[in-house]
């Protein structure tokens, strides 16, 4: 276990669809909003529980940033999607979208069941029971031992986030995440439903949401340097290759059109026959590639 992993805080409810861009317009107009609940449930129309689940998940995907003495604030995934006069997609209507959610709760909010399927440990096939046991293990060492339902509970909300059997047309229970289909299912014969996670072509994974995943990566894993090995890419903690379920030739095609296209002139593949590296030139990045400029923005809106 490491200091920051979370095993709880999402009061049992996955993010439901709807949620992050009506959280994001009504703490944009009044940030202190959800230090009252009761105003919060009236003009979010949800429950008191709810509103605790609403500000996890928008603080967890970046949605919203908490800033001392003056509330939430739009967090640096909030400003990239959901800013009605610059945001790529304000109403969460695209799957792009939903992958870089996908990104920020895998690397950037210390989620245990995120980390232990598509992080470092990168469980692909397993059953319910596997996962749980794979959440105590990553549990171990705590200064309180946790109890066997916040890790029952842990593990069924992250299955609900990506997995559900039926939907029907009307239900706004759902969590937006199902529709990435990184999470399968399929029952065994000895009745155990088995979850499967290994790869596969990530449909509505754009370059430019890539760029903004591959440009993070780098600057936070590459100690100063400008360069990456492919492998660690590939298959290194955290790395889009692991997050986004990447073969190597799904991989080397996201790379080789972004030197091309977006990052063309700030990224460099290179191919020898001793490595396979990518050459990061951050000086050349283009502003809307960078979620660190949001930050800045927001810590100081």
């Amino acid at each position: 276990m490491t200091i920051t992993d979370r095993f709880s805080g999402h009061e049992s409810f996955v993010c439901r669809y709807g949620w992050l861009p009506k959280a994001y317009q009504a703490v944009s107009a009044e940030p202190d909003l959800l230090r009252d609940e009761e105003r919060a449930m009236h003009q979010l129309g949800i429950g008191r529980n709810m509103v605790k689940s609403l500000q996890f998940w928008c603080e967890a995907m970046g949605i919203l940033t908490f800033v001392s003495g003056q509330g939430h604030v739009p967090g640096p995934i909030g400003r990239k999607l959901l800013d009605p006069d610059h945001g790529w997609d304000p109403h969460l209507e695209s799957l792009e979208s939903l992958w870089l959610l996908h990104w920020r709760l895998c690397t950037g909010a210390a989620l245990a069941a995120w980390s232990v399927v598509f992080g470092g440990a990168r469980l692909v096939r397993f059953d319910r029971q596997r996962l749980i046991a794979a959440l105590a293990e990553r549990a171990a060492g705590a200064a309180r031992p946790l109890a066997p339902s916040t890790l029952e509970q842990h593990a069924s909300i992250f299955l609900q986030s990506y997995y559900q059997a039926e939907r029907s047309g009307d239900d706004t229970s759902w969590c937006p995440l199902q529709d990435l289909l990184l999470v399968r299912a399929a029952k065994e014969e000895d009745g155990r439903v088995v979850f499967n996670t290994d790869l596969r072509a990530p449909v509505g994974l754009s370059l430019r949401v890539f760029a903004v995943a591959l440009v993070e990566y780098v600057t936070s894993n590459s100690n100063g340097s400008s360069s990456v090995e492919f492998l660690h890419l590939l298959k290194g903690p955290n790395s889009p290759g692991v997050v986004f379920r990447l073969d190597e030739h799904q991989l080397r095609a996201f790379i080789e059109n972004l030197a091309d296209g977006v990052l063309n002139g700030a990224l460099r593949f290179v191919d020898t026959s001793d490595t396979q590296s990518i050459v990061l030139d951050r000086a050349r990045i283009d502003q809307h590639y960078l979620l660190k400029a949001d930050k800045e923005a927001s810590a100081h809106a």
